[in-house]
């Protein structure tokens, strides 16, 4: 984080320690760590409050936290207009078939231009948006611009009161609304509800040449599923920033496999390593999201971005 960007924008009678240790005298109310066990929890009688420095929440903190009833949760959505432009960036290049025209014409290889095209038109189509929060927000904004039709499904869709023109569905419904769905934008949090929700059934209810987009969690749609509908045809294509796997150290990040299916092997399947949220702006980014939190909080306003802990997000 950029601390020096970070303390100017802090309100002068904030206290702020950085450290990996606990404080000789921890008196803290707001604690800011990622995955803090029991030994942070309780060092400090005077802790309110702990906050998860981007978005999205690590199941150890959230299974931690379940004992502590006492300690709100909160997290950072600084990245948010960050990835949903890796998912407009997805989704163009999974539209257009660009990857495989890049590949192509880098070794001075033309013929593409010369054959049926793959690519498809956007506007005009309905995409469907699953988990309208920021990113998911920022997205349907970025559609709406391409022309294109947008619905969202929401947990609690009277919650929302923005003006886009888009229509909001409760999540139940679902499978009323994948036959209507040319494009598929899962922007959700991992959860027990929503691990595997998208599988071979809801893919064949998509219209055929459909693209699905991802940059939720991998395990959301059904690895096996996902590729079978990409090999067969029945989807035009797909976009993941989001997998199943992921290297399980420094030794293994040049020789691991994102899933237990050859992804890689598809010309209709665009791959990012789970860089939405990174562009070099981010730390600047979080640094502002940061101090804006910890200063609602020592004017005695409500702090931003609660965490239900029992359902994850």
């Amino acid at each position: 984080m950029q601390l020096p960007t970070f303390k100017s924008l802090l309100d002068q009678d904030i206290h702020y320690t950085e450290g990996k240790e606990i404080p000789e005298d921890p008196h803290f109310q707001i604690l800011v760590h990622p995955t803090p066990g029991k030994e942070w929890l309780e060092a400090s009688p005077n802790l309110q409050a702990v906050v998860v420095p981007w978005a999205g929440i690590p199941e150890k903190t959230r299974e931690v936290l379940m004992e502590y009833k006492e300690i709100t949760l909160h997290n950072l959505h600084h990245n948010n207009f960050n990835t949903a432009e890796m998912g407009l960036t997805l989704l163009l290049a999974a539209a257009k078939n660009l990857i495989p025209l890049d590949q192509k014409l880098r070794n001075n290889d033309w013929t593409p231009r010369y054959q049926e095209p793959h690519a498809i038109m956007l506007r005009g189509r309905t995409a469907l948006i699953l988990g309208f929060g920021e990113i998911g927000q920022a997205l349907a904004a970025y559609c709406l611009g391409l022309g294109m039709k947008v619905m969202a499904t929401k947990k609690h869709p009277e919650d929302y009161s923005g003006e886009m023109d888009i229509e909001i569905f409760s999540s139940n419904k679902l499978h009323d609304l994948l036959p209507k769905a040319e494009v598929l934008l899962i922007s959700l949090p991992l959860t027990n509800e929503t691990n595997d929700l998208i599988g071979e059934e809801e893919i064949a209810q998509m219209p055929k040449g459909s693209i699905i987009i991802n940059i939720g969690r991998g395990p959301i749609i059904n690895q096996f599923a996902l590729y079978g509908a990409l090999k067969s045809g029945h989807l035009h294509s797909a976009g993941s920033d989001v997998w199943y796997t992921y290297p399980s150290s420094k030794e293994a990040r040049n020789n691991t496999s994102p899933a237990d299916v050859p992804f890689g092997e598809l010309d209709n399947f665009v791959m990012s390593p789970h860089r939405g949220g990174m562009v070099k702006e981010v730390e600047v980014q979080r640094a502002r999201a940061l101090a804006d939190l910890l200063n609602a909080a020592n004017r005695g306003e409500p702090i931003p971005n609660p965490v239900d802990i029992k359902a994850g997000y």
